[in-house]
């Protein structure tokens, strides 16, 4: 059997990645996603080559068979980052809301009973923890 190497290399070198894009406004060096993830040359050059066949992020600058400068992260791994909202959170968020909206003791009692009947409030209630766990496996 071969190791998880997307929870204990691939991941956490994406996500250093990404935040230093964000903070940046341009792609990070090897050594940056090194400093940041505490990992040496060859494991982040391994994450980075694993990164790319997906890609998680556009070309970048290359040398002596060496990612140099990692490229834009693309919308996937932006998602896996946490820096964008995955389709299944975006409805648990708005899942949730309608539910705090329901529960709002302050509005008018037909508006509560309407909210509590929308089809995402009920919906919500069935496939919450589907989504959960279908959320939670994609992450990892």
């Amino acid at each position: 059997m071969t190791d998880d190497t997307w929870t204990t290399r691939d991941l956490p070198v994406l996500k250093p990645a990404v935040e230093l894009f964000e903070q940046h406004g341009h792609g990070p060096s090897a050594s940056a996603i090194e400093t940041r993830t505490g990992f040496d040359e060859e494991t982040v050059q391994r994450a980075l080559r694993a990164l790319y066949t997906e890609p998680y992020f556009d070309k970048g600058v290359e040398g002596d068979d060496q990612i140099l400068i990692v490229g834009r992260p693309t919308s996937d791994a932006l998602r896996y980052a946490g820096q964008w909202p995955s389709p299944e959170a975006q409805l648990e968020r708005l899942i949730a809301a309608l539910e705090a909206a329901a529960a709002d003791e302050s509005r008018q009692p037909e508006d509560r009973s309407r909210l509590n009947r929308s089809p995402c409030h009920c919906a919500g209630r069935h496939i919450r923890s589907p989504l959960v766990r279908s959320a939670a496996r994609a992450a990892t």
